[in-house]
């Protein structure tokens, strides 16, 4: 019972956070340290997201007026994933964002003066799960089921229902899922 009420009144404190920082959100679960967040843009959040912040905070980045990040229901961030849009970021429903993990719309600054930053949107479908440590880059599009292995680089489109890994991340394995089934459902 006291764990229960410990965790409403965590869950209480997150929502308000997100909620200071012009997110839009339902309850917020946080476990650990609250986020770093930025809103400049527009953020929303669906229902039952847990973010983890126990050894590293996650930082969710909206950086730029017209940037929008939309994050579906039952989303799970572990520690340090780091989310910043400055065009559009969209994360499925049910997906999980391994530690570490970092996903970018935009390299943030020229590689050359002849060759201008130019952010691309990011697409990663429902129920996804990237391991510990992906990097996910402008323009990528991560189909539903898909599963990226641990320290993969995605820098274009995986189809839904595979196994992918490497830097770049390619396909290594079909995925045998039916619709309907949520990872962490069993």
């Amino acid at each position: 019972m006291m764990r229960t009420a410990i965790f409403y009144l965590k869950s209480a404190v997150c929502s308000a956070w997100f909620r200071l920082h012009g997110f839009q959100s339902r309850l917020v679960a946080c476990d650990g340290q609250l986020p770093v967040l930025d809103g400049a843009g527009t953020v929303r959040i669906g229902k039952r997201f847990v973010v983890r912040g126990r050894v590293a905070r996650c930082e969710i980045s909206a950086r730029v007026k017209d940037a929008e990040i939309r994050i579906g229901d039952r989303v799970f961030l572990n520690q340090g994933v780091v989310i910043a849009a400055t065009q559009s970021i969209e994360i499925g429903d049910d997906s999980q964002i391994g530690d570490f993990s970092a996903i970018y719309d935009s390299n943030y600054h020229r590689v050359d003066p002849d060759h201008p930053d130019v952010p691309r949107p990011v697409k990663i479908g429902k129920n996804v799960w990237l391991g510990n440590g992906v990097l996910v880059l402008p323009g990528s599009k991560i189909g539903d089921h898909t599963v990226v292995a641990a320290r993969s680089v995605v820098r274009s489109t995986l189809p839904p229902r595979v196994l992918a890994a490497g830097n770049p991340a390619k396909v290594v394995k079909q995925l045998d899922i039916p619709e309907g089934w949520r990872r962490g459902s069993g």
